[in-house]
């Protein structure tokens, strides 16, 4: 049994998981992540520089909430400088206003915890897209 697990540990340690282009399913979650971060990084920075008392006003206005109502996995390209793949993908976000669509691009990579969402240096491509 040692051996097995010995064996299966290097095959994963050897294999290349960043040429398998990500599901739709798993690009929504990790997209989905990293708003949710993004989000989070704002609240405490609105904390810190404007203090709990705007921070408060945000959760009680609800314009940090958010869903994704929608989310389309269009075409996938494997990364040429970064691990991953660079993927085009239409969304739909509910926020307390009203719906953005849009059409993007982002790279998706196998991080610490799973596939990941770098979209930092890539712009958004049209609205309505979703």
């Amino acid at each position: 049994m040692r051996a097995f697990l010995v064996v299966l540990a290097a095959l994963a340690a050897s294999s290349d998981v960043s040429v398998i282009e990500p599901s739709e399913s798993a690009m929504r979650e990790a997209f989905a992540s990293d708003l949710r971060q993004g989000v989070q990084q704002v609240l405490a920075f609105l904390e810190q520089t404007e203090g709990p008392e705007a921070v408060r006003h945000i959760h009680e206005a609800r314009t940090d909430a958010f869903g994704l109502r929608e989310f389309r996995k269009r075409d996938c390209r494997q990364s040429k400088d970064k691990p991953g793949h660079i993927c085009d993908f239409a969304v739909e976000i509910d926020t307390v206003t009203e719906p953005i669509a849009r059409s993007m691009a982002g790279r998706f990579y196998i991080g610490p915890r799973g596939l990941a969402y770098d979209g930092l240096d890539l712009p958004v491509f049209q609205d309505g897209g979703a």
